[in-house]
């Protein structure tokens, strides 16, 4: 190895690590906010569902994580959950659609029991982090039940345990 690269990286290493510091939002949560729950309609191809969890940072400026899940935990039973539904989440969740879409009684039992399972997922996160997070949002590969058409850099395949046991960071691109 180059002697003088060893030199010059010792001699400079703070000022690096403060610039690259300086580059990279450090955020600490304070307070969860809200979950918006997105159906994204795509004509042609499978939908997506995005469960976004608001949260204050330290300095008041909100932040999220984004899970996206796959149509297939929607709409065939393989995707149920038996899940209690989080009674404090009930007043903080949101629905959104980008076409006119109503929601039947099942499915959004079903919204309520995967915000239920994210929140979990999320707050353990953060648990583990003393509630650090890096940048302003943090955002899942699409979750999805099978392999047809799999973008491995954008999409994760799992069974309903896997997504039961597994941690957020798991699900990160």
């Amino acid at each position: 190895m180059d002697k003088n690269y060893i030199r010059n990286w010792l001699k400079n290493w703070r000022e690096s690590f403060l610039r690259l510091l300086e580059e990279y939002k450090i955020r600490t949560i304070a307070k969860f906010d809200r979950v918006r729950i997105h159906h994204d309609v795509r004509i042609g191809s499978g939908d997506n569902y995005f469960f976004e969890y608001w949260y204050y940072g330290e300095d008041d400026e909100l932040v999220r994580v984004t899970y996206r899940l796959y149509e297939d935990w929607i709409i065939y039973g393989e995707g149920n959950l038996i899940i209690e539904i989080d009674r404090n989440l009930e007043n903080k969740i949101e629905f959104s659609s980008n076409s006119r879409y109503s929601r039947t009684e099942a499915e959004e039992k079903k919204f309520r029991q995967y915000a239920t399972l994210f929140y979990r997922k999320t707050e353990k996160y953060f648990k583990k982090t003393n509630g650090v997070m890096l940048g302003d949002a943090i955002i899942t590969k699409v979750i999805r039940m099978t392999a047809d058409n799999l973008n491995q850099k954008e999409q994760i395949v799992l069974n309903k345990s896997a997504l039961l046991s597994c941690e957020l960071d798991d699900l990160l691109k």
